[in-house]
């Protein structure tokens, strides 16, 4: 049974104007010795910093939309909230739910530092983890901070009514050396996993430290790659943090890929996703105020029926899509076998092939094929089926965790360093093989593909980077990786386009040779042929995704509220005016 993690309103009071006050009433602007006394309190600052990830602006709803709905691989149809970010319409007036949040969760891991500075009578461990948990947060904050937004201002001392509410943005690469830092600090302070107890899953662990650790450096050194600029030391990093978290043999790749999905194996899960942000089906809220999660409802579709606890049908929304083109392309290639016959079992795991529908119909999903004699029912937009939850207490009220970093990704990590430092190395291709061999494995029946690469097949370091790239794209999605994946990658183009650039702007746009036709359309799906047993068209893209610029879209704005009210704060991001 998981651990609900209750929010917990911090005792920090900023008084920036006082109406109708008493000259001589008393306001605290810090926790006064009668609030933090005990472990056990400080236990409760610990869960609220974490609770704050479930908020609706945050992990559950807003912050899930920028990470989802501006890549490749999803597309909405929907309104509201989504529509801005899937049309590419989105303005800085769309982006502060999650920097907000972001924001206040580095608060209240400020406030934590402060008052564990000023609590001598704490035992050693329990210190030490305090200590390594708050470092940990506000490095986590920092570091979605500064890929979605860049360089921003560094508050790491605790907020109090005569602090310099001011901050100009700092440098890019002064943002990155706070987030080492911090990350360092939590990997040198915090348990292993296997000294966690399994209740307290979600929280961070000295391997989570230095999985993220290992992903911030290669982020950065692709930064500087970007620039002309030696990346060696940060690729190397990455190198040794990925090998610390692979050697300490505290995580291990699940036998079969589809079980990390499953609700009911979540705890098993954890034996590989090294951190999460986690949720619970809330039995005293309904919908979006309920700390349980949505994401069965927004990946899944009205006709992908599931049958909950109580005998009733569960089904999605259809908020998010995935793009005809990206389920084509893992139908292809590496990803089937020479008859057509076999394809990635993640695949089959992480994308719907076939779902039960009203009337107990078996509904066929783009782009599977009517078998003979079958009903001719179909679904004409892919879909990820990462998300199901039969026990949901409502539609937006689901106990799915959202998977930060697994190590499987780790993997990937030690392969695109070590390729980036010397190409493909038998090292690096050992690595990437390490994942394949596992999605081979099956459901214990193993399959020809994907087949392990080899010097011949990795071919260059360019070559190999997107087959990287694309390994990612299956193994991950619907995981919130993609969008940066695209932005953070070098290009087959050259170390200064971005994938994103090279994605959208060129592959997808028909302007580079060896790939498909690509067919734009909006909510004009392809349609089924029941006779001829073909989908027309195929490869679709959807036509906002292709609203792009760069570098203008590279970064999201920063909010307008910021810009207003932090007068130091310096420049909006390129493209997004002033």
């Amino acid at each position: 049974m998981k651990k609900r993690f209750l929010k917990y309103l911090s005792p920090i009071l900023i008084t920036l104007f006082i109406q109708s006050c008493s000259l001589d009433e008393t306001i605290y602007d810090r926790p006064t010795p009668g609030t933090i006394t005990t472990e056990g309190d400080i236990t409760a600052l610990i869960v609220g910093m974490y609770a704050r990830f479930n908020d609706p602006g945050m992990f559950k709803f807003q912050g899930h939309i920028m990470l989802t709905a501006c890549a490749d691989d999803f597309f909405s149809n929907s309104g509201s909230e989504y529509g801005p970010y899937a049309q590419r319409l989105f303005t800085p007036a769309n982006t502060a739910s999650m920097w907000n949040g972001l924001y206040l969760t580095i608060v209240n891991a400020n406030e934590l530092i402060d008052v564990l500075d000023n609590m001598p009578k704490l035992s050693e461990s329990f210190r030490n983890r305090a200590y390594g948990e708050a470092y940990f947060i506000r490095a986590f904050c920092y570091y979605y901070l500064v890929r979605l937004y860049g360089g921003v201002p560094l508050r790491i001392t605790p907020t109090r009514v005569d602090s310099d509410f001011y901050l100009p943005r700092a440098p890019l690469a002064q943002t990155y050396e706070q987030i080492f830092s911090d990350f360092k600090k939590a990997s040198e302070l915090l348990p292993v996993k296997s000294a966690i107890p399994i209740a307290e899953l979600g929280r961070a662990s000295k391997g989570a430290a230095q999985a993220m650790l290992a992903q911030a450096y290669l982020t950065y050194g692709d930064q500087l790659l970007q620039k002309g600029q030696d990346a060696t030391e940060y690729f190397t990093n990455a190198v040794v943090y990925a090998d610390s978290v692979i050697n300490s043999n505290e995580y291990v790749l699940l036998d079969n890929y589809a079980d990390l999905f499953d609700i009911g194996k979540e705890t098993l899960a954890y034996n590989e996703v090294i951190f999460g942000i986690r949720f619970q089906t809330d039995p005293t809220n309904r919908a979006q105020p309920a700390a349980g999660s949505e994401y069965a409802l927004r990946f899944n579709a009205p006709n992908t029926h599931f049958v909950s606890a109580n005998g009733n049908n569960q089904n999605g929304d259809g908020t998010y899509r995935i793009m005809h083109w990206f389920a084509d392309y893992y139908r292809s290639g590496d990803y089937v076998d020479a008859d057509s016959v076999e394809f990635d079992y993640r695949y089959e795991s992480g994308l719907w092939v076939q779902a039960t529908g009203p009337q107990s119909r078996t509904y066929y999903i783009y782009p599977a094929v009517v078998p003979a004699g079958a009903g001719n029912y179909t679904i004409a937009t892919p879909l990820c089926r990462k998300y199901i939850d039969p026990t949901g207490k409502d539609q937006r009220n689901h106990g799915n965790d959202f998977f930060i970093i697994r190590l499987a990704e780790v993997y990937y990590i030690k392969a695109e360093a070590l390729n980036e430092l010397y190409g493909p190395t038998s090292e690096a291709l050992a690595a990437f093989n390490r994942v394949r061999q596992r999605a081979r494995t099956a459901n214990g029946t193993p399959r020809s593909v994907p087949a392990d690469l080899t010097p011949a097949t990795a071919g260059t370091k360019e070559n190999f980077r997107m087959k990287i790239f694309d390994d990612r794209g299956l193994e991950l999605v619907g995981e919130g990786q993609r969008w940066f994946d695209l932005v953070r990658m070098p290009s087959p183009l050259g170390n200064n386009v971005t994938m994103y650039e090279y994605q959208f702007l060129h592959r997808l746009n028909n302007k580079l040779s060896g790939y498909p036709t690509y067919s734009t359309f909006t909510s004009n799906y392809p349609s089924y042929n029941n006779t001829t047993k073909t989908w027309t068209p195929r490869h679709g893209v959807h036509v906002y995704a292709l609203n792009v610029s760069v570098p203008k879209f590279l970064l999201f704005p920063i909010p307008t509220s910021e810009l207003i009210l932090n007068k130091n704060f310096g420049s909006q991001n390129t493209g997004w005016g002033n």
